[in-house]
């Protein structure tokens, strides 16, 4: 039996650890305006392109790994055989086997320059965080100008984000390279809020050591089985920062940060009210990518029509990516209420949700539209289309749109989702629509047993009855 055909009691209590599979990065293509408003791109969200993040939530970024500073391995050269005097407690003749308390200098060695790279790290992380652009570049091999120049970077976007948590810790012993050093460095990070929890993501680093201080040859970036690289790794970015988000652009829409971020604002007051079974996120993070950006952040390789996608990079943390060249000013609000709604409806869900797509983008859909009339939603016409072709209105059997899919298609799917999602919310009431979701995509239960406990009528009726509002709507 499936965990979607378990009955409630059957569903294990508290958190369940993420299994081999997790959610994938959930994308926002763009898509066009239809009815009778003026030409522009309207919205389509589809769930895709998941290898990604399937590593994201299992083991990437957000799991931090154990280093070794507290135990060394037993080197067989500290095993030493050694005669016995006659009076030895071995006897007349006899050998004992003693393990030396001391360690092999190779050993000591690696001890030693993990602390010396660990003080250094301690240094930068501190001066970073209080300001100190001289201390940061301070390890840096002198004369090293392309690593400078990169520090001095990643020194003014982090500043300009109001970095507010900054750690740098080895994952692991450095190793011999080069006559220096290799180390695996993970960063910690996040904004805004002091005390925040830091979001980590391991970098490879190369030293130099001489006869004075190790002085750091080269800072690397995350790779793309960690989700990276993340974007103030790699990019000049231009920055503004408001009361609930963090907004990051590539320096050609630099002048539409102050927009970029109204609209984040305005978007986030929304998506807030639906924070329901988490803490709202201390800022919602929002890059806006150029062409070249779109292709290289987080590994993940988007179409150039997709007009946005939140990365979850761990279970409580998403950062969401625009396509500077889809979304324009008039359209930002929408996506963000639409990409806020899943950091807010699916934060600190540990299991496989795939399975309800259209409930993940129905409930995002619907605090998209929240406190608007059905007539200005862009797919409807995209929708009507969808029904009037035969396609499927009832929710089982909506799933969602495949690679092939044509943009009507898939424009109508999302339609008949959160038309689907509407009707709960107008036939039950917003909160039993809400309690719906969180029983079937947060906790697993499956839509059978929840829509008797939440509705108390059966799951069949529901469909039957969601699936005629549907149609009566778009026929």
């Amino acid at each position: 039996m499936t965990e979607e055909e378990l009955d409630p009691a059957a569903v294990p209590a508290g958190p369940v650890a993420p299994g081999p599979l997790t959610q994938p990065p959930l994308a926002l293509p763009a898509e066009y305006l239809v009815g009778s408003r003026s030409p522009r791109r309207g919205l389509l969200v589809r769930l895709g392109l998941g290898l990604a993040a399937l590593l994201g939530l299992l083991g990437g970024p957000g799991v931090m790994a154990v280093g070794r500073s507290w135990w060394q391995p037993l080197d067989p050269a500290a095993l030493t055989m050694r005669p016995q005097s006659p009076q030895g407690d071995a006897g007349e003749g006899g050998a004992a086997v003693s393990v030396q308390p001391t360690r092999a200098p190779a050993t000591a060695r690696h001890s030693g320059i993990r602390a010396q790279l660990q003080l250094v790290l301690d240094a930068q992380a501190a001066a970073l965080l209080r300001g100190d652009e001289t201390a940061f570049l301070a390890p840096a091999e002198p004369g090293n100008e392309v690593l400078l120049g990169d520090l001095r970077r990643r020194f003014g976007i982090l500043r300009a984000m109001d970095i507010a948590g900054w750690t740098e810790t080895l994952g692991g012993e450095p190793e011999p390279a080069d006559g220096g050093w290799r180390a695996t460095v993970r960063i910690g990070y996040c904004f805004v809020v002091r005390g925040c929890e830091p979001v980590t993501v391991p970098v490879a680093t190369r030293w130099a050591a001489g006869n004075g201080p190790v002085s750091l040859v080269e800072f690397g970036t995350s790779g793309t089985s960690d989700l990276g690289p993340r974007p103030w790794e790699v990019s000049d970015l231009r920055v503004a920062v408001g009361s609930r988000v963090v907004v990051a652009a590539a320096p050609r829409y630099a002048g539409r940060v102050p927009a970029l971020l109204a609209a984040a604002e305005e978007a986030a007051a929304v998506a807030d009210r639906y924070a329901h079974w988490a803490a709202k996120p201390d800022r919602y993070l929002v890059y806006l990518a150029s062409p070249e950006d779109w292709v290289s952040w987080y590994g993940v390789h988007q179409a150039q029509w997709v007009a946005g996608y939140a990365m979850p990079i761990t279970q409580r943390h998403t950062e969401i990516v625009l396509n500077g060249q889809r979304v324009t000013t008039d359209e930002v609000v929408d996506t963000l209420r639409h990409e806020f709604a899943h950091v807010v409806t699916l934060a600190d869900v540990r299991r496989d949700y795939s399975g309800h797509w259209w409930l993940v983008e129905g409930i995002a859909e619907y605090v998209r539209m929240v406190g608007r009339p059905l007539s200005e939603y862009e797919l409807l016409s995209a929708s009507r289309w969808y029904v009037r072709a035969g396609n499927p209105t009832d929710v089982p059997a909506l799933t969602e749109p495949t690679a092939s899919a044509s943009t009507e298609e898939a424009s109508g799917r999302y339609g008949v989702a959160f038309l689907s999602v509407r009707w709960l919310a107008e036939r039950f009431g917003e909160e039993k629509m809400l309690h719906f979701f969180d029983q079937v995509v947060r906790e697993g239960v499956a839509p059978l047993y929840a829509a008797a406990a939440t509705f108390g009528v059966d799951w069949s009726e529901i469909t039957d009855e969601c699936a005629g509002y549907v149609r009566q709507n778009l026929s």
